[in-house]
């Protein structure tokens, strides 16, 4: 499974401020604790919806995208191009999947982290041009790797079906349970505040 190291750890840093304003709240009393806990639990799950929970799951049967809103499940036999001009999208001929937990890096990113780019698959582009959202130290080019790894190791041992892209069903499933709880807690923190 694929995560971004730095989401992950400014995830915590923020839950951390969150716990702080939980104590800080929770000493003020009553009524301000009323009036302020929800709006804090929201910033606590979007912190999770946002960057802790989104990843993606490399396996040998497809690759699946867990994006705030949807899952989406890719099969290789699907899967036409792997992209990272604004974050590593998975491209089947009906439509791109991008995957949020893999952006590209910005222009300051690129500039300071040029490497050999030698160990990029050869599947890497189909004109053979490398992107900097391939460089393998960003989040985009890390997840590119493994994908594209996988997907030529599994065409070179001819476990992938040739010419089926077309026919190949995608399953996206919508993450309703991620949604309504986001939904009933912004509802609970904008009626607490409007309250008070």
């Amino acid at each position: 499974m694929f995560y971004s190291r730095f989401n992950r750890v400014l995830a915590a840093i923020t839950w951390l401020f969150c716990a702080g304003a939980v104590a800080a709240v929770a000493t003020a009393g009553l009524a301000i604790a009323g009036e302020y806990l929800p709006l804090i639990a929201f910033a606590a799950w979007l912190v999770w919806a946002g960057l802790w929970r989104p990843s993606l799951t490399i396996g040998d049967e497809d690759v699946t995208i867990r994006n705030v809103f949807a899952t989406t499940v890719v099969p290789w036999a699907a899967l036409i191009q792997v992209e990272t001009r604004y974050a590593l999208t998975l491209v089947t001929p009906q439509k791109r999947y991008p995957v949020t937990v893999a952006p590209a890096p910005g222009r300051l990113t690129t500039a300071l982290s040029r490497r050999d780019m030698s160990g990029i698959p050869a599947i890497a582009g189909s004109d053979g041009g490398v992107r900097p959202g391939d460089l393998p130290n960003t989040d985009s080019g890390a997840a590119a790797y493994l994908v594209r790894a996988r997907w030529e190791a599994l065409l070179e041992a001819e476990r992938i079906e040739i010419g089926r892209a077309d026919e190949t069903p995608v399953e996206r499933r919508i993450n309703w349970p991620t949604i309504a709880i986001g939904a009933a807690l912004f509802v609970a923190a904008v009626l607490a505040l409007s309250l008070s």
